[in-house]
């Protein structure tokens, strides 16, 4: 007995000694460690003690998410609501301190006909993070797609760097809105996203990817016209291979090649656009994959 008291004491005076390390850590330390949780779990750090009271309000990452909240109300509605809840009151009661990454896992099916109201909390959140300066935003939409109103990006005075979209509707003039309002992004991943804007264009974009759970919606081909641009990953489902402009920086390139024959045109019309590729890929199953490798094969060597 007297030695699983023994046992007992010496864990607690254990804990007790790594909770004074914890504590002896610089307050950004700590605000950087606990960030990493998401933000239900990240407010209820503030009953450890005084000095955690208030850390949560100024970490540099914040990560919501929907599923945070199943199960705490009798309906999936009133489920809805407290996330919807919390995240305003979360964002209302942060410190106005910069961001780093901000990540959203929205996760709400559409009430209505109207995507644009079913949507605006989530872009008034979107909006919220690029006013405060976050380098990285990815945006989850789930059960259905999340219409993204490109008038969150109307400052120019953003600093993201990073941005992945999922299960989003993009409507014209997302990609000019985003050339505008986000003069520093380098990065773009569109991954099951509906795309209805053909004009893709940016003077900043370093990577640009379309996964093929992308739906291009659009008649004719996209146009993609991004001078800065090193490497191109183009998979949208039933989409045609893209029309390149303005492409001189260009080393990377993937494409998704289809079946139909009208496509040889513009194939032949993107390989004279790949002037300084170095990496190319096309992906698809055939004769014609093996012609266009043949095709890119012939064009090394004559530029050698």
């Amino acid at each position: 007995m007297a030695e699983a008291s023994g046992d007992a004491r010496a864990v607690s005076e254990g804990v007790a000694g790594a909770a004074c390390r914890i504590n002896a850590l610089p307050s950004h330390v700590l605000s950087r460690a606990i960030s990493f949780l998401d933000a239900r779990q990240l407010v209820q750090t503030c009953v450890l003690s005084r000095r955690w009271r208030h850390l949560w309000r100024s970490v540099p990452r914040i990560s919501f998410s929907r599923d945070e909240f199943d199960g705490m109300a009798e309906t999936e509605d009133e489920c809805d609501v407290l996330f919807k809840e919390f995240v305003n009151r979360f964002l209302m009661l942060r410190n106005p301190a910069a961001l780093d990454e901000f990540r959203l896992q929205y996760n709400i099916p559409d009430a209505s006909d109207d995507l644009e109201a079913d949507a605006k909390d989530a872009n008034l959140w979107i909006h919220h993070a690029l006013q405060s300066n976050a380098r990285s935003v990815e945006v989850f939409g789930g059960v259905n797609d999340l219409l993204i109103d490109p008038g969150v990006f109307t400052s120019n005075c953003c600093f993201v760097t990073s941005m992945l979209l999922c299960l989003a509707l993009l409507e014209p003039p997302f990609f000019r809105s985003l050339q505008t309002g986000c003069p520093v992004l380098e990065r773009l991943i569109l991954q099951c996203c509906t795309i209805y804007d053909p004009d893709i264009s940016s003077h900043t974009l370093k990577v640009l990817t379309l996964d093929g759970e992308c739906h291009c919606t659009f008649e004719g081909r996209a146009t993609i016209s991004i001078p800065s641009l090193v490497e191109l990953c183009f998979f949208p489902d039933g989409a045609r291979i893209p029309l390149l402009k303005n492409m001189e920086s260009l080393v990377k390139a993937s494409v998704l090649v289809g079946t139909d024959p009208s496509e040889v045109d513009d194939i032949c019309q993107f390989l004279r656009s790949l002037s300084g590729v170095t990496h190319l890929k096309f992906h698809g199953k055939g004769f014609k994959v093996h012609f266009l490798v043949l095709c890119w094969t012939l064009m090394l060597i004559s530029r050698s």
